[in-house]
């Protein structure tokens, strides 16, 4: 078995996933994994071995079928409900984490790396990545003395442990939650395919039973006439792992403490600070500042839309849980916005195939599909082509599943070397419809478009070198791709094909295209507002001194929020314990990244729709001077390369609304 699994790891290509869950397979991969960890030891002490002149660059660096197997595994992991395979992660984290740990702080490896640096016969590329790697080395601590660097390795481990038990928290959590409710009146303007799949998972008791599925919560929130269990599913939206076996209060306590604690060992004031070394913000300040100004402008826009519902329906406040609701009522009264009347125009298979048709036109990217998985959550798998010459594979893995982890995401299962094409997935939860179409709603879409990006970034990047694809991009430029692609959800041109019914096969009306326009900005200012506060409790958690236990910080969190929020936040508000992106998703001091990406998207994409939005001559300049680049260049220097100029924020006060008060 394991043979076969390490022929399975040496193949080009996408892996055959079902080999790595088989009982047999998960037997023997502890120890595939410490064999393979072996040979890397091995390998990394005959560097250590040479010095740089008796050295090629493709020696500088490890290439191996360790990362590989891990991600597989993390990816499975995830995507998955596998106590076997979380054991298996659980039980090789500490020995993998000293491995990393060895390779960071070795003195001689990062001599080796400086005096390589110094030839005088390298390319642009390579010395860009011996330019980033002897970075790091400074920026991890490599010229503290031995003892202050084994406490450092200590906390690097302790936050890696820390960080899983967080997520497998919220993931645990999900997989078991159930809730049930009377099958009646209240329920009957909740989607047709949400109320049939609640019913059957009641198994015929007259009864609704609703899992973890975001799909069907959401619905309750946006649908049902009963306010009582519209107030059930916000809490329990707001509470995931706050409380009994899964709380996370203590957990993100200490690793809140830790990420304090290292940085300041490593000269930093906070995490905050030593967060923004690598990215485009110079500050905390500068970017409080920033979102600081977008809250004022979207406070003022959402206090109008609250005073429009209230005024609207007769009510003396509003709460947070009903905000969905209402404005839902709203859109259909008066825009006569049907959102489910919307859906019949996104058909699955549809959508995925006018994504890839418009890449191949705007980027030139063909995807070839090779295989669809059979069976329940279906899995698709892809070659992907540029001038006709294979750059990457293609994994989407789009439906929701029970013990899948929630949300969507993109990530790198195989880096580009001098053997192998890099092997991208796309993760989403969309609800698949089983018994016939499957229909996205418009979010799903810009969800779908969303991810894509990402994977595009990755794909497309030139050069031959891992280190320099695009996910190593400065982390508030890494959502630009990704965000910049939703916009062919939003706009009328690219919607009057891509929107078609998934049974006439008819063009989407020129009535429902001038209601989308309509509401593009509508109770924007919410939506807004709290994005702004997400990122501002998430800048303030790594900039502030940090309380005294987790009671004083849960305090702390909702003190922040409610500076920020319409809403008042009461201790039954307990979302940051499931905020994963900040507490080891790689978003900790780096939330803002979405909002600020979003300003520089939203002037590209106004420069793209000038030029025309299908057109493949800005479409190549994009991928040239942006995409192809990865992280070659700073990310200024990119986004001046495609601009001309350095960004401007009006485009996205647009976007928002904001210069219509």
């Amino acid at each position: 078995m394991k043979s076969q699994l390490l022929i399975e790891l040496k193949k080009t290509g996408i892996p055959n996933f079902e080999l790595f869950k088989s009982s047999e397979d998960l037997k023997v991969i502890p120890d595939l994994l410490n064999e393979l960890l072996s040979k890397e030891r091995a390998d990394f002490e005959k560097i250590l071995e040479k010095n740089a002149e008796n050295l090629t660059f493709d020696e500088l660096f490890i290439e191996g079928e360790l990362g590989y197997l891990r991600n597989i595994l993390n990816f499975l992991n995830s995507t998955e409900k596998s106590p076997e395979i979380r054991k298996i992660i659980q039980d090789f984290r500490a020995k993998y984490e000293d491995f990393l740990n060895q390779i960071a702080y070795s003195r001689r490896y990062y001599e080796v790396l400086s005096d390589f640096s110094k030839r005088d016969d390298l390319n642009a590329d390579q010395a860009r990545i011996l330019e980033l790697e002897i970075k790091y080395f400074k920026q991890r601590g490599i010229d503290l003395d031995e003892k202050t660097q084994e406490q450092v390795k200590e906390i690097n481990k302790k936050i890696s442990e820390i960080s899983e038990k967080i997520q497998n928290n919220v993931t645990d959590e999900q997989a078991h939650f159930l809730i049930n409710f009377p099958d009646n009146e209240s329920f009957l303007s909740l989607p047709k395919d949400i109320l049939t799949m609640a019913r059957k998972a009641s198994k015929g008791e007259k009864m609704l039973t609703f899992d973890a599925n975001p799909s069907g919560l959401q619905a309750i929130l946006k649908y049902c006439d009963d306010p009582e269990i519209r107030k059930t599913i916000y809490l329990q939206l707001n509470q995931w792992a706050s409380k009994g076996e899964y709380s996370n209060k203590n957990l993100i306590f200490e690793f809140l403490s830790l990420r304090r604690n290292r940085a300041q060992i490593l000269g930093y004031e906070n995490f905050a600070h030593q967060s923004l070394e690598n990215k485009m913000a110079s500050s905390p300040a500068e970017v409080k500042k920033l979102i600081g100004e977008i809250a004022e402008k979207a406070k003022l826009k959402a206090k109008n839309e609250l005073e429009l519902l209230k005024s609207t329906y007769n009510l003396t406040q509003i709460n947070p849980r009903d905000l969905v609701y209402y404005a839902r009522k709203y859109k259909e009264e008066f825009y006569s916005f049907d959102e489910e009347e919307l859906r019949q125009y996104f058909e699955f298979d549809h959508v995925v195939d006018w994504l890839f048709e418009f890449v191949k036109n705007f980027l030139g990217v063909e995807m070839r599909k090779i295989k669809k998985s059979e069976g329940p959550s279906a899995i698709f798998e892809y070659e992907v082509y540029f001038n006709d010459t294979q750059i990457a594979f293609f994994v989407l893995d789009p439906f929701y599943r029970a013990g899948k982890r929630q949300g969507a995401w993109a990530d790198i299962l195989r880096e580009k070397d001098s053997e192998f094409l890099p092997l991208v997935i796309n993760v989403e939860n969309f609800s698949e419809n089983r018994d016939g179409k499957t229909l996205l709603y418009k979010r799903d879409v810009e969800t779908l478009f969303h991810e894509f990006g990402h994977a595009l970034h990755a794909m497309l990047a030139d050069s031959r070198y891992a280190q320099l694809n695009g996910f190593n991009v400065e982390r508030d430029f890494v959502e630009l791709p990704s965000q910049l692609m939703e916009n062919w959800v939003k706009d009328q041109e690219a919607l009057k094909s891509l929107a078609k019914h998934s049974e006439t096969g008819e063009q989407i009306p020129f009535y429902m295209l001038q209601t989308q326009e309509n509401l593009q900005t509508r109770m924007m200012g919410n939506f807004v507002l709290r994005q702004c506060e997400l990122t501002l409790v998430d800048m303030s958690l790594y900039d502030s001194e940090l309380p005294d236990s987790s009671e004083e910080l849960e305090n702390s969190i909702l003190e922040i929020s409610n500076r920020y929020s319409l809403f008042p936040r009461g201790q039954e508000y307990q979302l940051y314990c499931s905020f994963l992106h900040i507490f080891g998703g790689g978003y900790g001091a780096g939330y803002y990244s979405y909002m600020r990406a979003e300003l520089l998207e939203a002037d590209v994409f106004q420069k793209i729709k000038e030029n025309g939005i299908f057109s493949p001559q800005i479409g190549n300049l994009y991928r040239d001077k942006i995409l192809a680049q990865g992280c070659r260049k700073p990310a200024r220097k990119l986004f001046s390369d495609f601009m001309g100029r350095d960004p401007d924020s009006k485009a996205l006060m647009k976007k928002y609304g904001f210069l219509e008060q």
